[in-house]
């Protein structure tokens, strides 16, 4: 899976991604820059 990094300021592979649901329902995942070691979040394309 893969993230947008505002370190790097491209995508990178992400390191432990986990599923979380945010507080508005919305679901997303968070995880680690493989690279910098920052912390990523890429949200779920939400159903119709």
């Amino acid at each position: 899976m893969e993230a947008y990094c505002l370190k790097c300021k491209k995508k990178q592979p992400m390191k432990d991604p986990k599923e979380v649901t945010l507080k508005n329902g919305r679901t997303a995942t968070k995880g680690t820059c493989s690279v910098c070691g920052t912390k990523t979040m890429t949200f779920k394309k939400m159903s119709s």
